[in-house]
């Protein structure tokens, strides 16, 4: 018969001790972890409790925006080709002009409207 000796079980003990507080601690720091941003639901609380924070209503907004600065830029695209006194160069130029400011407007409005969805962006576990 072999008797193991009292060093190898200790040894054995205090493997087995480190191990378990090792995975008790690796359990407890993974319990933490927020794995998604978003609700699993799809339905995030803001939507839930009011209504003017919904992107149909942002991009209503973006919308109204766009409509109002262009009426704008139409109405001095009108003043400046008047003030131009049918002279064909300043003509061209407020054209040129005109259609870059429009051009402007609508990418504002597509930057807006990007900024109404909120589809994670690799934030999750904030």
């Amino acid at each position: 018969m072999r008797v193991v000796p009292l060093f190898a079980r200790l040894r054995r003990g205090a493997t087995f001790a480190v191990l378990g507080v090792g995975l008790a601690t690796l359990a407890l720091s993974l319990s933490q972890c927020q794995m998604v941003e978003e609700r699993l639901t799809g339905v995030s609380e803001v939507s839930l409790n009011s209504n003017s924070a919904t992107p149909s209503n942002c991009m209503r907004q973006c919308a109204k925006q766009y409509v109002e600065a262009k009426a704008l830029e139409i109405k001095k695209h009108q003043a400046l080709a008047k003030a131009c006194a049918g002279d064909p160069v300043c003509l061209a130029l407020e054209d040129i002009r005109f259609e870059k400011a429009l051009e402007l407007l609508k990418a504002d409005q597509m930057a807006c409207q990007a900024g109404c969805h909120h589809q994670g962006g690799g934030g999750g576990g904030r």
